[in-house]
């Protein structure tokens, strides 16, 4: 198996669990790739945890087809459909990797025929990670940006009772036992050990790969693959020392990590507009992709997007390294914020899912593609939500301002001097926006028109909860780039994850899962999680494919 995040791994414990040898190489020095540093949603409908009676197979390809249309691949999807439920028992009933659903999570399209509002997402139950041990160090950290006090993990919840432990004895218990937990594991480890979102994900994978003792060599790079009576049978694998070659009787899962950090590769096959800063892990190269063509494979054609897009801000650490911030769901759909383009004007409902709301950055104006937007807001909305890297409740403003992470203006008109755009013209779009906080209806993007838009906002907030008033100085931008969290673009596979050649026939002994594989999206983005449902399902059927089925 090459490559350490969700795929990869996956198909590590099917292949072990059925018996057979298996070696992980990595390429980095940390276990778990981009799923270590993501959300860690994992689309798979119809499992044991979605509500009995509330899904099917067909009423989730009905939203498929709605979503990706002519691009669907409909064998693969069934594929990935009829394995999704299966992966979910495996891997709770073999290892260490336990979900739980989401109470309230809609699909992305959620007024398309076949959406739903809760089931076909699951999330890592949180893990206690000082069971890894010494192995702990091992794991790819979260992004820095995603913890508090230099590396405590909390999610929206603990959010929420930090900010009320002054005012909930509830909450100040909550935030008593997060801190103390959090002194405890800094005596010993170099961050805190209660992992969330897709760190717990990673660790669950790679504690249980340690149980079964399957060996992981990192960080080792697959040079070249090697072939032997007309298949795939081993890798040329290169240290910082030497070389060695490894023979695979049973085939070889590509599960690298996509092209996200090939600079040559983004130019090549993502939108010139898009940043060149990316929150994938840096792992991420491309070098499955170039194993798979060298091995007779070819990459899909027909996508929507070569990529998967979000919106990021970008800020450079103290140590001199780079934050990328992808904006999923903290700030973008909460009320009293817009987007607006270099002339001061929306172009989007700011609520859209991150895919969506980048995919408008890029067509905004009739075809004028923007290489950068701002978020606009006021203290009230800062002291409340945060922004960006700063923390709800204002926990960082004045250092982001500082910096040049925030500007900063006692008006509007000062603000818009600023940033270098028409004054007249961004008061305007605040004083209309502003119109539709009071009427809760947004007459030029329908923002908060349908169920995800409104998970995004503040439910205590009315009428809308994605629409508030900008009006309490002083105000603040944030300069959100286009980037990208995955690729669409890959190796095709069948529906057993082989790699094909381009006249349909199979590389026999070659499989690619994750971002190295066509996804089955085509470049859309349907719902949370789909990049990691598909590349553990995938995975997974690799493996058991391997084993013999």
């Amino acid at each position: 198996m090459l490559g350490s995040g969700a795929g990869g791994m996956t198909a590590a414990l099917t292949a072990k669990t059925r018996g057979l040898d298996v070696l992980l190489v990595e390429k980095t020095e940390l276990i778990g790739g981009t799923t270590a540093r993501s959300a860690g949603s994992v689309w798979v409908p119809n499992s044991h945890h979605s509500p009995a009676g509330n899904d099917s197979v067909e009423k989730t390809l009905t939203y498929l087809r709605g979503v990706i249309g002519n691009r669907l691949n409909e064998a693969m999807a069934r594929a990935f459909l009829a394995a999704a439920p299966a992966m979910v028992d495996f891997l709770e009933g073999h290892t260490s990797v336990t979900f739980r659903p989401y109470a309230h999570h809609p699909d992305y399209e959620a007024k398309v025929d076949g959406a739903t509002l809760s089931g076909r997402v699951l999330e890592p139950v949180p893990f206690d990670a000082s069971v890894l041990g010494n192995d702990f160090a091992r794991l790819r950290p979260p992004l820095p940006e995603f913890t508090l006090l230099g590396g405590m993990m909390v999610d929206r919840i603990d959010i929420g009772h930090l900010l009320g432990a002054t005012k909930s004895l509830a909450s100040l218990r909550h935030s008593a036992d997060l801190l103390a937990r959090y002194a405890a594991d800094r005596l010993r480890y170099a961050r805190g050990t209660r992992l969330k979102m897709g760190n717990a994900l990673a660790g669950r994978l790679y504690y249980s790969l340690l149980q079964r003792q399957v060996p992981i060599l990192a960080p080792v790079r697959a040079q070249s693959l090697t072939q032997a009576d007309g298949r795939v049978a081993g890798a040329v694998l290169e240290t910082a020392d030497d070389k060695l070659v490894v023979r695979s009787r049973r085939g070889i899962v590509l599960a690298t990590g996509g092209i996200s950090r090939s600079a040559t590769l983004r130019q090549k096959l993502f939108p010139p507009a898009l940043s060149a800063e990316s929150p994938v892990a840096e792992g991420a190269t491309g070098d499955g992709r170039a194993l798979g063509l060298e091995a007779g494979g070819h990459l899909g054609s027909d996508h929507a997007n070569n990529g998967f897009w979000s919106p990021v801000s970008v800020r450079t650490r103290r140590d001199g390294s780079t934050a990328v911030f992808p904006h999923f769901v903290l700030d973008r759909g909460k009320p009293g914020l817009i987007a607006v383009d270099g002339g001061g004007r929306r172009f989007v409902s700011e609520a859209v899912g991150y895919h969506q709301f980048v995919e408008a950055m890029l067509v905004a104006d009739a075809g004028a593609s923007i290489p950068f937007c701002y978020f606009i807001c006021d203290h009230a909305f800062v002291a409340k939500y945060g922004l960006g890297m700063v923390r709800p409740g204002g926990f960082g403003l004045r250092r982001a301002v500082a910096e040049g992470y925030l500007t900063r203006a006692t008006s509007l008109e000062e603000l818009a001097k600023v940033l270098g755009m028409p004054a007249r013209e961004l008061a305007a779009t605040v004083a209309r926006h502003n119109g539709f906080a009071e009427t809760g209806v947004d007459a030029d993007f329908a923002k908060g028109s349908d169920a995800y838009q409104r998970n995004l906002g503040d439910p205590t907030h009315g009428p809308n909860p994605c629409i508030g008033s900008i009006a309490t100085p002083p105000f603040y931008a944030l300069k959100i780039l286009p980037s990208d969290i995955g690729t669409s673009c890959g190796l095709v596979t069948n529906e057993s994850a082989q790699v094909l050649r381009q006249d349909g026939s199979v590389v026999p002994g070659l499989y690619a899962c994750g971002n190295d594989m066509n996804s089955i999206m085509a470049g859309h983005y349907p719902g949370p999680g789909i990049n990691i449902g598909p590349a553990m399902v995938f995975g997974f059927l690799a493996a058991q494919h391997a084993a013999g089925g």
